[in-house]
């Protein structure tokens, strides 16, 4: 009996760029470009929200300075909302100093690149994210499932 894949299995996954240079916007996305991601630009928390409304990233690769508001701030307001709290962000910066990378994870960054960042160590800070963002979605997958079990044998 052949298997299909699932929906979710063919589904590209996407990852939200925020930067408020286009040459780095497009830098980051053509280190990506080889593994077929959709990407999704922003260059300000104004366009993100716009973006938001309209796409589920799997991923979002954040600039720490913005004009809006800091990267900090920006992920700490990602993570205040329960629909994008899941989303792993990848923050990139161009200050090679360990305060700001320890701010940007303390902050609720999953990573931190320093740009100039090479394709190949960003696919794998990527890869990993998604790595993650699938874990959380098979663990809600399994609360769910034992939720309904035990909802169908009358213990809830």
């Amino acid at each position: 009996m052949s298997r299909f894949p699932e929906a979710d299995e063919l589904r590209q996954p996407t990852i939200l760029i925020v930067d408020d240079d286009p040459t780095a916007r497009l830098a980051l996305a053509a280190g990506l470009s080889q593994d077929g991601y959709r990407i999704v630009f922003a260059s300000d928390a104004a366009e993100v929200r716009q973006r938001l409304a309209r796409v589920d990233p799997d991923v979002i690769v954040c600039d720490l300075v913005m004009e809006e508001m800091s990267g900090d701030q920006f992920i700490r307001w990602l993570q205040a909302d329960e629909r994008w709290r899941l989303v792993p962000i990848i923050g990139v910066t161009g200050f090679d100093n360990q305060v700001v990378r320890a701010d940007l994870l303390h902050a609720g960054a999953d990573s931190v690149l320093v740009k100039p960042c090479r394709p190949s160590e960003l696919r794998a800070h990527v890869r990993a994210a998604l790595r993650t963002r699938h874990k959380y979605e098979q663990l809600i997958d399994r609360y769910l499932r034992l939720l309904k079990l035990r909802v169908a044998t009358g213990e809830v």
